[in-house]
């Protein structure tokens, strides 16, 4: 890191602070400031926040998405699937993700 040129005392000047405009991974603020980011994005697309879970984001047309340290889990119906691409590609644009996906299908039959 270096200090902008308008400071020519550099490191060594007495009373000089530097003020990091965005967290660097590894450090303490790190997680809350990810959960922060995260939330406003996902407000901006439609979900609300669960007043039972504040890392559950859910949306009307049945997406729901659940943050965990710096992991996004969704699901939703065969009916919101179109909905959920949408929003999948949504994140992609604003961070950089990788889709790990598993599809559990629920048959009503009971099993023989």
């Amino acid at each position: 890191m270096t200090l902008p040129e308008r400071s020519p005392e550099g490191l060594n000047a007495p009373k000089i602070t530097v003020r990091h405009r965005k967290a660097l991974y590894g450090l303490n603020q790190a997680p809350r400031l990810w959960h922060d980011d995260t939330k406003a994005f996902l407000l901006s697309v439609g979900f609300t926040q669960s007043l039972a879970d504040r890392n559950l984001y859910l949306r009307s047309d049945g997406i729901q998405i659940l943050l965990y340290v710096d992991d996004i889990s969704m699901a939703y119906l065969e009916a919101a699937a179109k909905a959920a691409i949408e929003v999948k590609a949504k994140l992609s644009e604003k961070y950089e993700i990788t889709n790990l996906g598993m599809q559990i299908v629920r048959h009503r039959d009971p099993p023989r």
